[in-house]
């Protein structure tokens, strides 16, 4: 189990030329964050400033130091990848609140917990405003989440089952 910060900075290199592609700036979820599917290279141009990016696809191993990558041409520009409009970067979710369905606050997220396939396990709370386990692990399962919100709105979850379900460990 890695936060996506944890991720941030590695370097991602070519398995077929060992070329240097980029190193992660970010990661991309799904519109329903729970799955990563695309990296974040950063902005390259001074006036036509373009997104580069590449999908998570062509990732072929999540090292510890280095991710390794199918090829050279991986990198591209996000709007180049398939439904790149819907894709939702980890670092919009930083600081959303999370509130139950009733209005209640319980946190704000911090950062997003991934298992070893890219999957999205939970989310790490940086404040807890409520009492109980959840204020203890200061982590909320990806599954209590009924709504991600956006940015004006926040992220809401079941009370019950964000209580009541532990992030399963690696």
């Amino acid at each position: 189990m890695a936060t996506s910060k944890e991720h941030t900075g590695k370097l991602l290199i070519s398995i077929t030329d060992g070329k240097k592609l980029g190193e992660i700036k970010g990661l991309y979820l799904d519109p329903d964050a729970r799955q990563v599917v695309g990296v974040f290279l950063g902005t390259e141009g001074l006036i036509n400033r373009k997104t580069l990016a590449m999908p998570q696809s062509a990732v072929q191993l999540c090292g510890i130091d280095v991710w390794l990558v199918a090829g050279s041409d991986t990198v591209t520009t996000l709007d180049a990848l398939p439904d790149s409009a819907t894709f939702i970067q980890v670092s919009d979710l930083r600081g959303r609140e999370v509130q139950t369905e009733g209005g209640t606050k319980i946190g704000v997220v911090e950062d997003v917990l991934l298992d070893g396939r890219m999957c999205v396990l939970g989310f790490i709370l940086g404040k807890v405003f409520v009492q109980g386990p959840l204020a203890e692990r200061k982590t909320i399962i990806r599954d209590a989440i009924t709504s991600l919100g956006s940015k004006d709105q926040p992220i809401t979850a079941t009370m019950a089952q964000a209580e009541s379900q532990v992030i399963p460990s690696a």
